[in-house]
């Protein structure tokens, strides 16, 4: 019962990093909203609000909430004050048991925050391309990753930089977008509807000025696509791997890396369909029957 109380904590987090469309602008907001939420199951609400999350103090016992207010879920809780009104477990297994949910969460904080980038500057100004963040963002989250990717976004000049300073102020000042077009930018999933920011930026990289004709956001555009192009976690490595995994299996062990592995994994990769439902063109075909031929007699 407590572990089901409590999983959805870890699980709405992971469902993030699992999340196969850009979501690397997300990452600095969610990671401390994760790590607040962990430690509001067992401190005080004063000792963590606005406070910076590596200074929150929540191994000191002061700061924590008494047993009788941790946050184990109402079933929990009231399955355990009926075995103890019951005569089925005592105090002391009451205590030992809220005793070590209290380490149980201490500890996952402490792995959350060893683990878990959250001074990482690339995360911290990749926020400027979300459009519910662009407020609080300022044009050094943007000239950042200028002078980072210098080889990739060549607007170092002066001149360059004033109007990108121009296209990101205009991008702040821009009015709400329509409904019909938000919903056009709008995915949803089995768990929550989210916003699709590539799609947002291919239509604001589309709008032109007015006046000359010319793209309205044509540096700021450029550098919000490299933004989305980085990765927010390892989960598509992983796929490709477990991919790879199911193809060259025990039976199947001499596939070879360079030759009928890589073609495998190409053409399931760049399958826009289910592969049940792929048919081979009739003159691939006719050519696997000769090619077949012909492999069979040479060897």
């Amino acid at each position: 019962m407590f572990y089901q109380a409590t999983l959805p904590t870890f699980t709405d987090f992971n469902l993030l990093l699992q999340r196969q469309c850009f979501s690397v602008h997300l990452l600095h907001k969610q990671m401390h909203l994760y790590i607040r939420k962990l430690m509001s199951k067992f401190m005080k609400p004063e000792k963590i609000k606005d406070i910076r999350v590596s200074d929150i103090q929540y191994k000191a016992e002061e700061n924590q909430l008494p047993d009788s207010k941790l946050t184990i879920g109402f079933t929990t809780r009231g399955t355990l004050n009926r075995l103890l009104e019951g005569g089925d477990i005592s105090e002391t297994q009451v205590k030992k048991f809220l005793g070590g949910v209290r380490s149980f969460f201490c500890e996952a904080v402490s792995y959350a925050l060893s683990r878990l980038p959250l001074d990482e500057p690339v995360l911290q100004h990749a926020t400027f391309v979300d459009w519910h963040q662009k407020m609080e963002a300022s044009i050094d989250d943007v000239l950042f990753f200028i002078d980072r990717f210098q080889h990739l976004l060549p607007f170092n000049s002066p001149q360059d930089q004033d109007k990108v300073q121009e296209e990101f102020t205009d991008y702040q000042m821009m009015d709400e977008v329509s409904s019909r077009q938000w919903k056009e930018f709008t995915s949803t999933d089995a768990e929550a509807e989210f916003l699709r920011i590539d799609k947002l930026w291919v239509h604001l990289s589309s709008l032109k000025n007015e006046v000359t004709g010319q793209p309205r956001f044509l540096r700021l555009a450029k550098v919000a696509q490299l933004v989305l192009c980085l990765p927010h976690s390892n989960a598509d490595a992983e796929r490709v791997f477990s991919s790879i995994g199911l193809n060259k299996t025990d039976t199947r062990n001499a596939l070879h890396l360079n030759g009928t592995l890589s073609s495998i994994m190409t053409i399931k990769m760049a399958a826009s369909e289910p592969r049940c439902r792929f048919e081979p063109p009739a003159e691939v075909l006719r050519a696997s029957r000769s090619a077949t031929s012909s492999y069979n007699k040479s060897h």
